[in-house]
């Protein structure tokens, strides 16, 4: 990159925030923490006297942080528990302490869950600086002090001198800031263990109480409600940091992962749980084909906590939370409604969970003002109320099932269910929003066969210049295309740091679904376009041809070679380029449309797709999709619901 556009994008906005915010910096001051004034009881909460600086590049290090601080635009702390919600910046953090009146050991604990990176500069009267680190990724044996937050000790020569902490995360950031003696780091970690051992011996009995009784009346819904209540209880020791303490001390991926890999496989289980319990299977089949959806995308994001993608996953479970608390609570409601005596525990219980699932998930989203309560204690003690109400359901159950042994039920089961399931999977899983490119406008079309396929797109666009367009045709129909499909998400979720290259992209996936996929496979066409360089690249496997149309009104087919995916163990993609320009037109599509049929048997083919650009180039996208699907009527004789196979195509156009 020329030195030029490298100081203009780092710097050259940081030169002017500088200049626009000086009558700030006039003043900008480290701010000391005085023990007097604040009757130091050996106890002090110090989150509102130091200062915070969001560093949304994370490229400064403590050095340049130390020789620019009365320039940097610190913000004092506003309450006593800053909540920053899901973000990628680097937060640093500086102030000074008063000297104790009294010669004796103070430390500075971090309380929060799940960070990274949490690294403490200390610098003493010779301005030599000690550095402490702790973090998720410094495991339980290596750190100063193994605590369930983030404890160190106060260097005693480093008092009226900056103190500056630095923290990272991928997961929603909430922390307080505690300034403590060691005395009462033993009385809190007291009495707060003496409650939460009381919460984790309650899930254990209840564990261990369930599981016999699932022993002897050999009934699902208990296992259940096991695994339910089980990683429950896995997510909440991550959650307040005692599983890395107790359960593994060595372990910085299970540390990291914990929260939103336990919670995941948690909600998975309550989802099977209420789905069996309830038995919407039989009383309500919409409801219960929506728990497979619901499954579905729990299960991908199990896999997205284990493969390390935090943020990720961490967004997904509090969004997934909020959708699966709305769908149970219509569920409940209608079994209200219909006076079904089942539904009365479950209700009373959910209502509980859901309360608290809500107001956690909502402080995790967004950065509301929280405290320690609401962060630690009102999940726990609101799990705990909803845990004990379920297993009263399930004894209830055990009389309500004596009563069914005289009222078997036969039921058949229909081909119809495959294809509604399979039809909501796809619909569920393709992305909910599309990529907002200012010059750029993208139309999408997407019809499903009467069967189901596996016809799918994604989108990767990590800035407001840069699109990734995956669209994709799986062989095969019904649930096992839907699932390839799903793991053909995942394989591209994987790629996404080389956005730029259709070539890296497509053989990376396949190297990926090679051998997982049998015998199904992907045919895939991939298009990376950035409208600041004009740069277009297209690749395809398998698949048929990209098109990219001038303004002008010249049509380029471009077909590069490539095998399909899922099928060879190593495949060779061809990438071909073009520079592009405003009004240019570019399509993507999957063979449905080239491959439409009329009554008298003839295809459609590329030869009238390339007359159909001609005569409608300077149609408006929305207008082009209608237009386009109008041909494709008009030619094969059936309306959209009749056509023999799936029919995907995506437009972008340059503005």
């Amino acid at each position: 990159m020329p030195f030029f556009l490298f100081f203009k994008r780092n710097y050259l906005s940081f030169f002017f925030l500088l200049l626009f915010s000086s009558q700030t910096l006039l003043y900008s001051q480290t701010p000391t923490v005085s023990l007097a004034e604040n009757h130091f009881d050996g106890n002090l909460r110090i989150t509102k006297q130091i200062e915070v600086w969001e560093d949304k590049s994370g490229k400064f290090d403590f050095d340049w942080i130390r020789n620019h601080s009365e320039e940097i635009p610190f913000q004092k702390g506003i309450s006593d528990y800053l909540n920053y919600g899901f973000s990628k910046s680097v937060f640093w953090i500086r102030f000074r302490l008063e000297k104790p009146p009294e010669d004796k050991d103070l430390f500075l604990l971090i309380k929060a869950h799940n960070i990274d990176y949490v690294d403490f500069y200390f610098s003493n009267t010779s301005e030599k600086i000690t550095k402490k680190q702790t973090g998720h990724f410094v495991v339980m044996p290596e750190r100063e002090f193994p605590h369930r937050h983030y404890l160190v000790s106060i260097p005693k020569d480093s008092y009226g001198k900056d103190i500056y902490i630095r923290i990272k995360s991928d997961i929603s950031l909430q922390i307080a800031i505690d300034l403590l003696d060691w005395k009462s780091i033993h009385q809190i970690d007291y009495s707060e263990q003496w409650f939460y051992g009381f919460f984790f011996g309650c899930l254990g009995i209840i564990i261990l109480y369930n599981l016999a009784i699932a022993f002897f009346v050999r009934d699902i819904n208990y296992l259940f409600y096991i695994g339910y209540v089980f990683f429950f209880g896995l997510g909440q020791m991550s959650m307040l940091g005692f599983a890395g303490y107790f359960l593994f001390p060595d372990s910085s991926l299970f540390m990291r992962n914990g929260i939103p890999l336990f919670f995941s496989i948690c909600m998975l289980f309550f989802v099977f749980f209420a789905s069996s319990f309830l038995k919407l299977k039989e009383r309500l089949k919409i409801a219960y084909r929506f728990t497979y959806v619901l499954a579905i995308a729990i299960i991908l994001n199990v896999i997205f906590a284990a493969a390390g993608e935090i943020y990720i996953s961490a967004i997904v479970l509090s969004w997934l939370t909020s959708i699966l608390s709305g769908f149970i609570m219509i569920v409940v409601l209608w079994g209200f409604y219909k006076r079904i005596i089942s539904f009365y525990y479950f209700g009373a219980a959910f209502f509980i969970l859901m309360a608290s699932s809500v107001i956690y998930s909502i402080l995790k989203i967004t950065t509301f003002e929280t405290n320690t309560f609401l962060e630690e204690m009102i999940f726990p003690i609101a799990s705990l109320a909803d845990i004990t109400l379920f297993s009263f359901a399930l004894a209830d159950r055990i009389q309500l099932l004596r009563l069914e042994k005289d009222q078997a039920i036969e039921q058949i089961v229909l081909h119809e269910k495959e294809r509604q399931i399979s039809k909501d999977l796809l619909v569920q899983a393709l992305p909910k929003a599309i990529p907002y490119i200012p010059s750029l406008s993208i139309q999408i079309f997407i019809q499903p066969m009467k069967q189901v396929g596996g016809d799918f797109y994604e989108f990767h666009s990590p800035n407001s210049c840069e699109l990734g367009t995956l669209i994709c045709d799986v062989s095969g129909h019904g649930i096992p295309a839907s699932l390839v499909s799903a793991m053909g998400k995942v394989a591209f979720s994987t790629q996404k740091k080389n956005i730029f290259s259709p070539k890296r992209v497509l053989e990376g996936m396949n190297r990926i679904l090679y051998g997982n996929c049998t015998p199904e496979y992907l045919t895939a066409s991939y298009v990376y376009l950035n409208t600041e360089t004009n740069t277009w690249r297209f690749g395809r496997a398998g698949h048929p041809s990209g098109f990219l149309q001038r303004k002008t009104g010249e049509i380029l087919t471009v077909h590069p070679q490539g095998k399909v995916i899922g099928t060879f163990p190593e495949i060779q993609i061809e990438e071909i380029g073009f520079l592009t320009n405003p009004g240019d037109r570019i399509l993507l599509l999957t063979d449905g449309v080239p491959e439409s049929f009329n009554s008298l048997d003839e295809m459609y083919g590329e030869e009238r797709l390339l007359e159909f650009l001609k005569n409608n180039a300077n149609l408006p996208g929305d207008l082009w999709v209608k237009a386009l699907l109008s041909d494709l009527e008009s030619f094969s004789g059936k309306g959209l619901k009749e056509w023999e196979d799936d029919i995907t195509f995506i437009l972008l156009d340059l503005k």
